[in-house]
């Protein structure tokens, strides 16, 4: 396994293992909490990857083993005065899992601990979660007096429905990952290896489809979750039509006649 680690005393580390990106946050001391700096660091990194053509995936993780985040900031931000100060910092977190969610291949969040609050809204932002066994989830945020502040509740519905997204909200209760697991929050529990390994594992089985597909996927998934019935479909329609006629696709007929592996070239 070739890996290059980059900028390892930064707030957010960097490491690309083959052709995934890994970002861990880290500020466990802060139980990898959002801060305005390290959301800026995260904004960086993930522009500066958007455009990468040799990289498959992405995954998001925290340092440490008993936090994967904790949400925001919370002993920094009590010293907002004012509603204006406020939104500053909130709107370019939304920012931030925005770009999450819109970037163009696939993100996986690898909770290798808590994801409280904020943190399960990062790990929402993105495509695929794999959790640690020993590792919670949850969204206290009722019990403190107020909701998810990073479009968390539009998130939680969308994956996993009005009943459990309710009672996650409503009672502040923290869930283990077998409850995660089946109520459909997570995508598989890493059992026999770091949470990391099965997160890369997941990476790789993504790699065997073509690239320009999985990019359609998600610009399709994301027009049906925001867009109306017929402009997603539109999208659909059209993204279908443009891969129909690709090197790509072309490739995959050829290896299926003859019973080999395709060779996608991104065309």
């Amino acid at each position: 396994m070739s890996s290059n680690e980059h900028n390892s005393e930064s707030i957010l580390k960097t490491q690309r293992i083959e052709s995934i990106e890994v970002f861990t946050l880290n500020r466990p001391s802060a139980g990898n909490s959002i801060s305005y700096e390290l959301a800026l660091e995260l904004e960086k990194a993930l522009v500066s990857v958007r455009a990468d053509k040799s990289l498959s995936a992405i995954i998001i993780t925290g340092e440490g083993e008993k936090f994967f985040c904790t949400g925001g900031d919370v002993k920094k931000y009590a010293s907002f005065k004012t509603k204006d100060e406020l939104h500053v910092v909130f709107d370019k977190i939304c920012d931030v899992l925005d770009l999450i969610e819109g970037i163009d291949i696939p993100v996986i969040a690898a909770i290798n601990g808590f994801a409280i609050g904020g943190g399960l809204e990062v790990a929402l932002a993105s495509d695929l979660r794999v959790m640690s066994a020993s590792a919670e989830l949850g969204f206290p945020q009722s019990r403190i007096g107020v909701i998810p502040g990073w479009n968390g509740i539009e998130r939680i519905l969308s994956t996993v429905g009005r009943g459990g997204a309710m009672k996650l909200l409503l009672t502040g209760d923290r869930i283990n990952a077998s409850e995660a697991l089946r109520i459909g929050l997570i995508d598989a529990i890493a059992e026999n290896q770091s949470v990391l390994e099965t997160a890369l594992a997941l990476a790789r089985r993504i790699q065997s489809a073509a690239p320009m597909a999985i990019r359609s996927v998600k610009k399709v998934v994301r027009e049906n979750l925001y867009s109306s019935r017929e402009k997603a479909r539109e999208v659909a329609r059209d993204e279908f039509a443009s891969l129909w006629f690709t090197n790509d696709h072309k490739e995959a007929e050829a290896a299926f006649a003859q019973k080999r592996q395709p060779v996608y070239t991104n065309s």
